[in-house]
């Protein structure tokens, strides 16, 4: 029996898996005819359990490590299931089916993924097709290895197998940020804007110093040195509060999206110091049963052209509708708590690559998104959303995040999971935004006509969602927990709507009703 090692980070999820959040990762395609399934049985045996040795293996537990051990007697019939929908078979009985299974745990004898092949999937066209749903569980890989994992079924053009998700860029060295900042934004600072600045970037290079102490084995020490650079923030906070007039020297260089030492020092108390996710209509405790759901498709070709007419990225304009789509749930719902909503992203930190390595395994980062609520106004809502957007992106957070992470799952477990779940239920929920192959994709010679997937949610998180490209649309999905969020479908409808409100006035100048 073959035994491959499983890492820290991987056996992290296999521990937080909970009856009521399981921590697997769901993906569905679907198909306007129907593939022929003696040659979708070939393409999974030769180019996913073939190709990659943790498909056709078990997680088990040795000693105080887990392991992948390659199963004797596998059998990909085990893993692989065949269903046909109840009549009318519309999407809406899709929906129902997919949102019965996330629900449904893996057993750890066997290995922790599985599909179903769906038939009688019936269009608004009159066509009758059918779906295929890929359940994996997220000890296996993050989802754009296994993305590009359930792209590799199909056939495509490989250019378009490295445009799944976005490759990482690593900033420049901290010699580089500090001269280019000082550059910019140091040379007109009275003297206490100077020693300011000098304590900020002194904190923002502290934080990427616990990135290496945490990868290499010392998340105490890491821990230890997030709080007292906390500490330093809140000195520098004290200071400018008793010296109101010098507010405006620390605002110059807070106030520049691209400032990246300015934006690595707010990283410590972003996460030690923000307590638990604001309460909403959908707080609680969840539960076992979920739904799913999922909006019209929008064309991508819409969504650039807002980008276009307000000068932000489609990542911008997609978020923003979502932000609209929320903001009118709990208007609707007569919940007016909260002006911000925290989401936790997942980062690549990886560059992706053209081979996808036989391994797969987790190599991503979370990173908090504060998304703006209550605000009406679309070209407010779009330019204040770009602003955070690039806060993000000019910042070390995302390898900040990866050696806390990495820290956290060298931890003893139990610690290990009641620190996740701390960082965890900080957020509503977990949002993706995944750009998938801009050209189509058959699959056993059928066309593919759309893809979606979600994350799972961990601690007690209500919702997650997922927004995915594919051939020049966009699909918006929505996966949340039955009992905390009973009408996932009317949510669904209201960022539809918020989406197109939102193109009549920028695109076609119409004002919205």
């Amino acid at each position: 029996m073959v035994s491959t090692p499983m890492t820290s980070q991987d056996a992290l999820w296999l521990t937080m898996d909970r009856p009521n959040n399981l921590m697997v990762i769901d993906t569905v395609m679907w198909f306007r005819t129907v593939p022929d399934w003696s040659e979708v049985e070939k393409v999974i045996a030769t180019r996913l359990v073939d190709q990659f040795p943790v498909f056709r293996s078990r997680a088990v537990k040795k000693g105080t490590s887990w392991v992948w051990d390659e199963v004797p007697d596998f059998s990909l019939e085990d893993q692989l299931h065949r269903v046909t929908l109840d009549d009318p078979g519309d999407f809406k009985v899709l929906r129902q089916f997919v949102a019965s299974q996330r629900s449904v745990a893996f057993t750890k004898s066997r290995p922790v993924w599985s599909l179903y092949f769906i038939e009688n999937v019936h269009f608004e066209d009159g066509s009758v097709g059918a779906a295929v749903l890929a359940r994996f569980h997220h000890a296996i890989a993050d989802g754009i290895r296994l993305t590009q994992a359930v792209m590799g079924l199909c056939d495509l053009d490989p250019s378009d197998v490295t445009a799944v998700g976005r490759p990482f860029t690593h900033p420049s060295t901290p010699v580089q940020v500090v001269a280019s900042v000082a550059k910019e934004t140091l040379s007109d600072l009275a003297d206490f804007g100077t020693a300011t600045v000098r304590r900020v970037g002194g904190v923002a290079s502290s934080a990427r110093d616990v990135v290496v102490r945490a990868v290499t084995g010392d998340p105490v020490e890491a821990a230890s040195s997030v709080v007292d650079d906390s500490k330093s923030i809140f000195a520098i906070g004290t200071q400018a509060l008793r010296f109101p007039e010098r507010l405006m020297d620390v605002n110059q260089l807070v106030s520049s999206s691209d400032n990246r030492v300015a934006n690595d020092a707010t990283i410590p108390g972003k996460y030690l110091l923000s307590g638990t996710s604001v309460k909403t209509v959908w707080s609680g405790t969840p539960q076992r049963h979920k739904d799913a759901d999922w909006a019209p498709i929008i064309e991508l070709d819409d969504v650039k052209a807002i980008g276009r007419a307000t000068g932000t990225t489609v990542n911008d304009v997609m978020i923003s509708a979502v932000a609209i789509g929320l903001t009118r749930y709990l208007n609707e719902n007569g919940d007016d708590r909260t002006d911000e909503l925290i989401w936790m992203v997942p980062v690549s930190i990886q560059p992706v690559e053209p081979g996808v390595p036989k391994e797969l395994g987790n190599h991503f980062a979370l990173v908090v998104l504060r998304m703006p609520i209550g605000i009406t106004d679309f070209a407010e809502c779009l330019a204040n959303m770009h602003e955070r957007m690039e806060r993000i992106k000019s910042s070390d957070e995302a390898l900040v995040t990866f050696g806390l992470q990495r820290g956290i799952a060298n931890a003893p477990s139990p610690l290990a999971v009641g620190l996740t779940n701390y960082f965890a239920n900080k957020a509503v929920g977990v949002l993706t935004n995944v750009p998938g192959p801009r050209a189509p994709m058959t699959l056993a010679g059928t066309l593919v006509d759309g893809v979606l997937g979600w994350a799972p949610c961990s601690g007690d998180q209500p919702m997650t969602i997922c927004i995915f490209s594919y051939n020049g649309k966009v699909t918006v999905g929505f996966g949340a927990d039955k009992t905390l969020v009973p009408d996932l479908n009317r949510l669904s409808e209201l960022f539809y709507e918020g989406f197109n409100d939102m193109y009549a006035e920028i695109v076609e100048g119409a004002p919205s009703d």
